[in-house]
């Protein structure tokens, strides 16, 4: 816990302390210790427990509030909000956290308009009941409503691929700042979790340099819930929130390490830390008192006996045996990808493929499948299979190859739903399949596999990725060379890299598709690599690594 989170929970105590009408005493102590201790300057772990310097010489922080204090520091919990938080009605403790709201006004809502959830203080406010209230006039009411909508959707998760874009311009703007030394981003965002709930910002630089300003002013944030030297935090019209931390660089790979997670990958480190009579938090690896490392995260791993774990890695799936015993995989990289194993478009025109071949070049690929619409893989589509073909054709050279593709829907017996003749013209073909439970999909997905003509298994999808025992579906794709599509589309991507691993570790091959209909949506291949990495991917176990040749050997099987 860095300072201002304690801070944070010595003000949770205050107010619900407040709602209880305590001492006005005790409430204003708590409040008194949270200022105090968001306004250090050291972390509060690295302060003596006697003598000069220590907690309880401190300006109203006693024996009592400094032994909390460390409670928090040391063990990230406090009995006494747990015990606060069990007795206050859960609607109260959400109405505190609607800015505007403190502890009196979320009682005088509660208990003068019977308001019982936050739909209903919602309801109230746009029905002006809320103004009948002392205190409250068309300014807060607008505010109310404005945090319940922020709070809402702070608690969804968004793609990837829409965090990067939206954090951008906010890493331009902060990177501009001349006392910006060093930025990081971290948290799940680092991992490359397919989706992202908010975003961790860490920065060297002068504190007292209103680094942390450059977050709060920014244009497109609609809320700020913290702005101080060391921290500042916002969530943005979207509602994505992003918090800012500036740290010093002697501790920037120790906060790297802890604010990127995961929980039960960090736990796991601080555990192997503890045997070796060493603390490990976002300030760096401790020794009793000094300092023994946290520069780098490197250090932060040597200091325990590791290598560098890649960040995809940590999720305590294995990652810690592994690194211990020298079996991490060296993860599939970028530069390695020499190919798209599928572009899907329904323009066959030259100039629609003349586009996405110049994108391809462009991104450094030398080939391509590209799957064109349903009608090519029928018997009628004769006309519009030959276009394709002669699109393709002539897109292509200049050191991109375009293989054609087909999509077929695989029927309850493993069939292809489609005509054998056209199928044989083109390169590729991807089954596409859905079941009813997970021993009929399983039963149809090994069926298509071993008797028909098909060279990419796309991952069972209905609204949701379905299940089915990729152990016996990966066995059977293994003898004939088929590749386990990942689908790089935002929408596909959930769950992609425990399906990654599962079919890894049953000796599958793993291919990325794009499914670019235009230029513009070629580089999302990336984040489909990235679910590759989380799923402990090498370049030998995704098929786009390969040479054309090489891929076309596999497919020949």
């Amino acid at each position: 816990m860095d300072n201002s989170d304690i801070a944070k929970m010595l003000d949770e105590v205050a107010d619900l302390l407040e709602l209880e009408d305590a001492s006005v005493f005790r409430v204003r102590a708590y409040r008194g210790a949270s200022r105090i201790v968001g306004a250090l300057a050291s972390p509060v772990a690295s302060l003596p427990e006697k003598g000069s310097g220590a907690l309880e010489e401190l300006p109203g922080i006693g024996k009592d509030l400094a032994a909390k204090i460390r409670e928090i520091a040391e063990t990230g919990e406090l009995a006494i909000l747990h015990e606060l938080k069990e007795r206050t009605p859960e609607t109260l403790i959400e109405l505190l956290q609607i800015p505007g709201l403190g502890p009196k006004r979320a009682k005088a809502i509660y208990e003068g308009l019977g308001v019982s959830s936050l739909g209903e203080l919602e309801l109230a406010a746009r029905e002006g009941r809320l103004r009948t209230l002392k205190g409250v006039g068309p300014k807060l009411e607008k505010q109310i409503l404005e945090g319940i909508a922020a709070r809402a959707l702070r608690g969804k998760r968004i793609p990837l691929s829409q965090a990067e874009a939206e954090i951008a311009p906010i890493l331009d703007r902060l990177r501009a700042a001349p006392t910006v030394l060093a930025l990081e981003v971290a948290g799940s965002f680092r991992r490359r979790k397919d989706t992202v709930g908010d975003i961790d910002i860490l920065v060297v630089g002068d504190p007292s340099a209103g680094i942390g300003k450059r977050l709060v002013t920014y244009e497109a944030a609609e809320h700020t819930l913290a702005d101080g030297d060391t921290k500042a935090s916002v969530v943005l019209r979207s509602g994505l929130q992003v918090d800012l931390r500036v740290v010093p660089a002697v501790s920037i790979g120790a906060a790297l390490h802890y604010f990127t997670g995961s929980k039960a990958h960090n736990i796991a480190v601080r555990t192997l830390g503890v045997r070796k009579k060493l603390k490990i938090n976002e300030y760096g690896v401790f020794s009793g008192d000094e300092r023994v490392s946290g520069e780098s995260e490197a250090d932060v791993f040597a200091a325990v006996g590791l290598p560098f774990i890649p960040p995809e890695l940590r999720e305590d799936r294995g990652e810690i045996d592994a690194a211990r015993e020298g079996r991490l995989p060296v993860l599939v990289e970028r530069v390695e990808m020499r190919g798209d194993l599928g572009l899907t478009i329904e323009d066959v025109s030259d100039e629609a493929i003349d586009a996405l071949a110049s994108g391809l070049r462009a991104a450094g690929l030398g080939w391509a499948v590209v799957f064109g619409p349903a009608e090519i893989t029928q018997a009628g589509g004769s006309t519009l299979r030959k276009r394709f073909l002669r699109a393709l054709a002539k897109a292509g050279g200049d050191g991109l190859e375009l293989l054609s593709g087909g999509v077929a829907t695989i029927g309850d017996d493993g069939s292809l739903e489609a005509d054998e003749d056209a199928l044989a013209e083109l390169d590729v073909v991807r089954g596409e399949a859905t079941g009813t439970d997970e021993k009929t999909l399983t039963r149809k997905l090994v069926a298509a596999v071993k008797g028909a003509r098909l060279h990419v298994l796309a991952r069972p999808f209905s609204g949701k990725p379905q299940s089915f025992d990729v152990e016996a579906v990966t066995k059977a794709a293994r003898a004939k060379g088929v590749v386990f599509e990942i689908d790089a589309r935002a929408e596909r991507l959930p769950g992609a890299d425990g399906y990654v691993r599962a079919v890894k570790d049953a000796g599958g091959r793993i291919g990325i598709a794009s499914h670019a209909a235009r230029p513009d949506d070629l580089g999302r291949i990336r984040y489909g690599l990235d679910q590759a990495r989380r799923g402990w991917c090498t370049a030998e176990d995704v098929v786009n690594t390969r040479s054309r040749d090489a891929l076309a050997k596999l497919l020949e099987r």
